[in-house]
């Protein structure tokens, strides 16, 4: 009788999904469930109009916005040109703080320099963002400064931020300055204007090592996670279900035609040589654990500013 009593009051409300005012102290799984009323009475071709997903994202992501979209992949192949930048701007500030996974490439190509800018500095806020990938936007080296803008106000923003992809953009060398500040990462894939200054690039980076193995050939596979997923104009081409949520997989694979660089922490195949500049550091640090410094060492010290 109860079970009977939540599919029919959940089947009242997906009707008029739209028109709640708030779903806060609706338990999740409830939220689901009306939810999936909502989506039941539209039809199977149907294309949500961007207002009414603008409506879906504020009704969802008051209270529960940790469920509605954690893993987010932009795809070019379906609905999803047919969108505005205020959509996903509006989405972006909705989720931000709960995404843990965005693959947003190629997609502002159709955005102006300050749109483009607004989204950079959404993303840069990100605090629980894991994996990023920003390949083929057309970003340079202003953007990367605007992206970790936050990061280096706030160490909360990007701080959790392992992996990051910004192949075929059009960045040099004085993006490293900037990118270092991410130290959390483990992985950094990048495609330079000027390949000849590569070592420039790499220097700069204290923990991240180039690797030379499977460079060009490694790939990751993406998911579309969260309640999100289920709205077919912002799904991926294949689906595959778990437990917990309805997923969106889609393969990710580098461009071979782009000359990568591929920093890492740690390779088991290419085990990274330590450079000098780092041996010097860590032997200064063990002959002298507790931080002072001597005579000598000052004056190098006061040599750098004088």
């Amino acid at each position: 009788m109860i079970p009977s009593l939540v599919n029919l009051a959940a089947h009242v409300l997906g009707k008029h999904f739209l028109s709640i005012e708030s779903l806060r102290y609706i338990p999740d799984e409830l939220v689901e469930i009306i939810f999936d009323g909502y989506l039941k009475t539209l039809s199977s071709v149907s294309v949500i109009n961007e207002n009414d997903l603008i409506r879906i994202v504020q009704i969802l992501t008051n209270y529960h916005a940790d469920l509605f979209c954690t893993s987010f992949c932009y795809s070019i192949t379906n609905h999803l040109n047919l969108l505005t930048t205020n959509f996903y701007f509006h989405l972006f500030q909705r989720v931000h703080s709960n995404i843990i996974e965005l693959d947003f490439s190629n997609a502002f190509e159709k955005y102006t320099h300050e749109e483009k800018g607004k989204f950079l500095n959404i993303i840069g806020q990100m605090e629980n963002i894991e994996y990023l990938r920003l390949t083929h936007n057309q970003l340079d080296d202003e953007d990367i400064r605007l992206l970790t803008a936050n990061n280096r106000i706030q160490s909360t923003a990007l701080c959790n931020l392992h992996h990051l992809h910004l192949q075929g953009n059009n960045l040099t060398h004085r993006s490293a300055r900037f990118l270092k500040a991410l130290t959390a990462l483990d992985t950094l894939s990048i495609s330079l204007f000027s390949v000849h200054k590569k070592s420039l690039f790499i220097k700069e980076f204290e923990n991240l090592y180039e690797c030379t193995c499977s460079i060009q050939h490694n790939g990751e596979e993406i998911i579309n996670r969260g309640w999100i997923a289920k709205i077919s104009q912002l799904q991926a081409s294949t689906t595959a279900n778990d437990n917990s949520f309805y997923r969106k997989r889609r393969r990710v694979d580098n461009d071979i035609t782009v000359p990568i660089i591929k920093l890492v922490r740690y390779c088991s195949t290419c085990q990274p040589i330590l450079s000098l500049k780092s041996i010097k550091k860590q032997e200064k640090t063990n002959s002298n654990p507790i931080g002072y410094i001597d005579s000598t060492q000052a004056n190098d010290l006061l040599s750098c500013y004088l």
